[in-house]
């Protein structure tokens, strides 16, 4: 191991950060921040899905709104990171701003391709749903059970005062307003 040569300081520790960023911003600044030579970035993002004026559609987004986490020297890289577009600044209460870096890489282990996918709730047994798409529109039910069929569930409607077992895409339907 060498040491620095006399006329220049030791270097400065590579330490964790939490970054904050503007909104729907973290990819950006993550992706910019990644470029930064010596600078490890980890922005852990969740799937899940929500409803659109077309049906359901699974977004991608932080898993941490606002936030995301830099690896690197406070002392050489500060303004470089805090002047990066999409950061709005650096966490941190009085004079600690670091974050222990066995709490970044425990949570980088758990999600080993830095995104976690969430379930879709409305097709567990038992929810009630509402059909948003398809010939039975605006008819409410209650999940039955998921099928082995691709994407495909159960459910028991009351239709015409009748008790009606169908089996439709999880695409169809979302959970009842009122099940919220």
């Amino acid at each position: 191991m060498t040491s620095p040569p006399d006329n220049q300081p030791p270097a400065e520790p590579l330490e964790w950060f939490c970054l904050r960023t503007q909104t729907k911003r973290e990819h950006i600044a993550a992706a910019i921040l990644s470029k930064i030579e010596s600078m490890e970035v980890f922005c852990p993002r969740v799937s899940q899905i929500k409803k659109t004026r077309t049906g359901k559609k699974r977004f991608t987004e932080a898993m941490f709104p606002g936030y995301i986490f830099a690896k690197f020297s406070f002392r050489e890289n500060y303004r470089r990171v805090i002047h990066t577009q999409g950061v709005s600044g650096v966490v941190g209460q009085g004079d600690r701003r670091a974050v222990p870096e066995h709490i970044v890489i425990n949570l980088r282990d758990s999600l080993p391709e830095g995104i976690i996918e969430a379930p879709d709730l409305s097709i567990e047994p038992g929810a009630e749903i509402e059909f948003i798409s398809g010939s039975l529109k605006g008819l409410n039910g209650k999940v039955l059970a998921q099928l082995p069929a691709q994407n495909r569930i159960q459910v028991l409607l009351e239709f015409l005062g009748n008790q009606v077992t169908v089996a439709v895409s999880a695409d169809d339907i979302l959970l009842a307003p009122d099940a919220n």
